[in-house]
This record gives structure tokens, sequence and C-alpha cells, in this order.
């Protein structure tokens, strides 16, 4: 997640993929210049092949018990928001922009007139946006809430205030 004079922190952040296909659309909706999209196209398709198969490592038989249920389909536990380095927890921040980076990856293979991968995308999408909802809602019920929590495990408030500023 972090890279400095020491070298590379040994630690997890699942947020920046999304992030990096959410920039490259952002640019692309702004200017329509689909060679952007074509020289980004191999790093766009890796980014989101890359959340596909994290979101996988939950959504296994392990973790349709009802003891971790919440976590099904979720991408695994990081330190996404610094103050989880204690202890790395399943991340709504990770999910949200997870979900955001997979939309905008159904809107780039529009544009690069790629609508195989743009229905794939969207079967992958669609499917981690159900588990995630679901993970929010079980969350909330489970733990009593009445808002968007920012983990899974910590079902914390102070966080998800600004998760829930960040995504509409």
């Amino acid at each position: 997640c972090v890279v400095d004079w020491r070298g590379a922190d040994p630690v997890p952040e699942h947020d920046s993929s999304g992030e990096f296909i959410y920039l490259i659309a952002e640019y692309y909706r702004h200017t329509r210049d689909r060679t952007l999209i074509e020289q980004m196209w191999p790093r766009v398709a890796a980014a989101a092949g890359y959340l596909d198969s994290l979101r996988h490592e939950c959504r296994t038989k392990e973790f349709e018990a009802p003891e971790k249920k919440h976590f099904y389909g979720l991408l695994p536990p990081s330190i996404s928001h610094e103050g989880y380095s204690a202890k790395p927890v399943h991340s709504y921040w990770d999910d949200f922009w997870t979900l955001k980076g997979l939309k905008d990856a159904v809107v780039l293979a529009a544009g690069a007139g790629r609508p195989d991968l743009a229905s794939r995308w969207t079967a992958i999408r669609d499917e981690f946006s159900r588990d995630l909802y679901a993970s929010i809602d079980l969350v909330r019920a489970t733990r009593g809430i009445d808002f968007i929590p920012a983990s899974a495990e910590l079902a914390d408030f102070e966080v998800a205030r600004l998760h829930t500023r960040t995504f509409p």
C-alpha cells in the first residue's frame, strides 16, 4: 500500500484499483478520448480482473456460514482506512471503490467498443453490488444500527460518515 525509503509496506489496501479505473473513466467522460482508453486498456482490464479475483476470496463456502455471512463476497481485510492498521478489517471503503471501478470498467469497455467485456463486467458488477449491499444490510440488522458502517467487523460510525459523503 505504501512504498518509501524502506521499501513496500507488507499490509494490504484494496482501494487503488477501483480509484485507477475511476480516474481513467473520468478523463474519458470529459474528453471522449478513445486513444487514452486504448493506451490504458491493458491496465484497466488488469485492475478490473484483480478486483474480481479479490472479491472471490470471500465468496467461498466458508463465508456462507452464519458467523461469516456478513463478509460474503466482500474484498479481503485491509487497512485502507489507516485507523485499521492495528488489525485489518473488511473495509467498505474498498468495496465502494471496487463497485465504482467495476461500474466504470463497463463504461470504458463500451467506449472501447468491447461489448463482450462490457457485458461480462456488468454481470460481475451486479453480483458484487448484491453481495455488498447484502453485507451492509446484514451488519445493520445484526448490530441494530441505522447508518452505513465503515467496516463489516466493527460497524463503526465516524468513518462511515466520510464514506457516505464520498459515494452519494
